[in-house]
């Protein structure tokens, strides 16, 4: 069977559930990283879900749905019926509120913020000041939650709001002699191949290390970076979902057990940095 009839057998919903699901899925679309991670989840979860493409047109779920799982911006902003909770994931962007008496879990796209920062301490013992480059308003909150988990570390965070990717240049050069290293989160408002390249060369050109949040940013200049895989954001979105079901106390913001960093060598020759070998043995990807 090739790859094209088993994504479109995978998202014909189940007859048999149609009448009677609990628990859907919705994707943004059939295809990529929404399969993927959809297809993560359903082995998670462990059982049938209805499951539905957003690119195909409209959509009916079922009227007995309480839990709906939604992979995608566009899947997370649909319209749902008040009292359902929904579990989303790969919307960064989103900062989603409660209808009614439905509960609202997201599935963040960041690792663990004081195990994310150690790990940057252990690429660079004398860091003590890094910059947050933010656009989208949920990163606001993120910024936030960075700074309480620097203090502990002696790491001074100073979130920065980049209005424009246009504004990035005049953002970087504002914090020259403020930081020893900045970071981006996985904020679709900002990342595009331009502003990438302009990380890269303000920090290889001024030995600043860049920390990114996806193996993308760490392929095209940044020093490491701390993310979450496709596949493992289906497994955290597959748990909070059987939480909810099952009336046990579910966060509304769940980090996915499993992170996934990232390193590049050139880019940590440029900045001055060594990786200890503890770090290396355990990245997903060194780049040369």
């Amino acid at each position: 069977m090739n790859s094209k009839a088993l994504a479109a057998l995978l998202l014909v919903p189940a007859l048999a559930a149609s009448g009677a699901a609990e628990t859907a899925a919705v994707l943004t679309s059939g295809s990529g990283a929404y399969l993927e991670a959809f297809s993560a989840f359903q082995a998670a979860y462990g059982a049938g879900v209805p499951h539905y493409d957003l690119s195909g047109g409209k959509i009916a779920l079922p009227r007995a749905v309480t839990t709906v799982v939604t992979f995608g911006g566009k899947a997370a902003l649909r319209p749902y019926p008040p009292g359902v909770n929904i579990v989303y994931a790969m919307a960064p962007a989103l900062d989603l509120k409660p209808q009614g008496e439905g509960r609202v879990v997201q599935i963040t796209l960041i690792p663990e913020l004081p195990k994310m920062l150690a790990r940057i301490r252990a690429i660079q013992p004398e860091l003590t000041k890094m910059t947050l480059f933010w656009s989208a308003p949920a990163y606001a909150a993120v910024g936030e939650r960075l700074r309480e988990a620097g203090a502990p570390l002696g790491i001074e965070i100073s979130p920065v709001r980049v209005e424009s990717p246009e504004r990035l240049p005049a953002r970087l050069r504002g914090e020259m002699g403020k930081m020893d290293a900045f970071f981006l989160p996985p904020d679709p408002l900002l990342i595009t191949p331009e502003t990438l390249l302009i990380l890269r060369e303000f920090s290889w050109d001024n030995a600043i290390p860049f920390y990114g949040s996806t193996r993308g940013m760490t392929r095209e200049g940044a020093a490491a970076s701390f993310g979450i895989s496709f596949r493992e954001m289906g497994a955290a979105a597959a748990r909070a979902v059987r939480g909810l079901e099952a009336g046990q106390p579910v966060p509304e913001i769940v980090f996915p057990e499993r992170d996934e960093l990232t390193l590049n060598s050139s880019a940590a020759k440029k900045c001055g940095l060594r990786f200890p070998r503890e770090l290396i043995e355990v990245s997903e990807y060194l780049f040369p």
